[in-house]
C-alpha cells in the first residue's frame, strides 16, 4: 500500500479536527449573541451562514476520508503492525473529533433553547406592541367620539 493514502487520511482528519474547532468558536459566538440584551438577528444569521460553510467542508472531508479508507481497509487489517504509528495517530484524531462533536452537539442544544427563548421574548414584545397600538387606537376613537359629541 502507498503511504500517501495514510498520510492523506491523517491530513484529512487533522483538517476535520481544525474545522470542528472553528465550529466550536462559532457556537460560542452564537451563545454570546443570544445573551446580548439587544439581540441581533443579522449577526446571528451571519454566524449560521459561516457554520454552514464549515459544515460543507466537513462533509467533503468525510466523503474523501471514507473513499480512501475503503481503498486501504483490507491492507490495513492484514498488516496492522506495519502501520502502527499511522493507525495510532488516526485513533488519536478520531478521539479528538468525537469529543469535539459531542461538545458541539451539547452547545448547539443549549443555543437552540436560548434561541427559542429569544423568539418567545420577541413574540411577547410584538404582542405588547400590538396591545399598545390597540389601546392607543381605542383612546383616539374615544377622544374623537367625545370631541364629535361636544
Amino acid at each position: 500500500m502507498n503511504d500517501t493514502y495514510l498520510t492523506t487520511m491523517i491530513e484529512s482528519l487533522e483538517k476535520k479536527d481544525a474545522i470542528l474547532t472553528e465550529i466550536m468558536k462559532k457556537d460560542s459566538e452564537q451563545a454570546a449573541l443570544l445573551k446580548e440584551e439587544d439581540f441581533s438577528f443579522d449577526k446571528y444569521d451571519k454566524t449560521v451562514e459561516e457554520k454552514d460553510v464549515l459544515i460543507f467542508r466537513l462533509e467533503k472531508l468525510d466523503d474523501g476520508f471514507e473513499s480512501l479508507y475503503n481503498k486501504v481497509k483490507e491492507e490495513l487489517d492484514a498488516n496492522r503492525a506495519l502501520y502502527t504509528s499511522q493507525i495510532r495517530r488516526m485513533q488519536e484524531l478520531i478521539g479528538s473529533i468525537t469529543d469535539k462533536s459531542a461538545s458541539i452537539q451539547a452547545e448547539e442544544a443549549r443555543n437552540k433553547a436560548a434561541l427559542e427563548n429569544v423568539f418567545r421574548s420577541e413574540r411577547e414584545k410584538l404582542r405588547a406592541g400590538r396591545s399598545g397600538v390597540k389601546a392607543l387606537k381605542s383612546y383616539n376613537q374615544a377622544m374623537n367620539f367625545r370631541n364629535d359629541n361636544t
